[in-house]
């Protein structure tokens, strides 16, 4: 069966998945090609492709027959992590979705995060980033990796998050834009960092000449924003 190629942007979700797993969990798997891709690459043993909507996951099953996975590839109709089992996956993948609810997801599945064997988790969250830097931390994970790439005119950012307390960051551009992201220099955040403060200066001077307190408020927060680019892009370019 022909190799599945996948998006550039879930690309860099399988990209991030450790080798060799036992059982590897794709939350929200849509039509599953993630977890297809991750048993062609013989990332693991075994997948649980789980997904709440039915439509979906039928796709999902189709799909999986058609790549001669149905030996690999469990699906499970489920809200999360809900039929999923403490210690049942040695990594988790959840992507494609918004910050605060994958934050939610997690929050739901503490028993998965918190059990004696927890997960590393592959994450790629749509918004909110800064949030979810925070929540792995205040969790007890640490953030080993992160990939940035850019596709069909939007920036993704994937994080390998691994099980293990560490310090938090000291600088808040690190929270923003992610620490390995700024210490790896990555060519993709300094594409990013430059777009972005392009479009804060037009939105500072489109505020300039304005005396509301609203307009006041707005400019103060446009001016941090450019402060912690700044930081970043100065820490990029050392």
């Amino acid at each position: 069966m022909k190799d599945l190629i996948l998006s550039k942007r879930m690309e860099a979700v399988a990209s991030l998945v450790p080798e060799h797993l036992k059982t590897v969990a794709d939350i929200g798997c849509d039509h599953a090609y993630v977890s297809i891709k991750l048993k062609q690459d013989e990332k693991a043993d075994r997948i649980i492709a789980m997904d709440l909507r039915k439509g979906p996951l039928e796709i999902a099953r189709q799909n999986v027959i058609k790549y001669e996975m149905s030996d690999h590839i469990e699906l499970r109709l489920s809200d999360g992590m809900d039929k999923l089992s403490p210690k049942e996956a040695d990594a988790i993948v959840i992507a494609g979705m918004g910050g605060l609810l994958m934050i939610d997801i997690l929050i739901r599945g503490s028993n998965i995060l918190q059990c004696d064997k927890p997960p590393a988790l592959i994450l790629q969250p749509q918004s909110d980033i800064r949030e979810v830097r925070s929540f792995l931390y205040d969790n007890s994970y640490h953030i080993s990796k992160e990939k940035m790439i850019y596709e069909d005119g939007k920036y993704y950012t994937a994080i390998l998050a691994t099980p293990g307390t560490d310090k938090p960051y000291d600088m808040e551009e690190d929270w923003i834009y992610g620490k390995y992201n700024i210490d790896t220099q990555d060519d993709i955040l300094i594409k990013y960092l430059t777009k972005e403060r392009s479009n804060l200066e037009e939105i500072l001077n489109s505020l300039k000449g304005n005396a509301s307190d609203k307009a006041s408020k707005r400019s103060e927060e446009i001016e941090l924003l450019l402060k912690n680019n700044k930081a970043a892009m100065e820490r990029c370019r050392l």
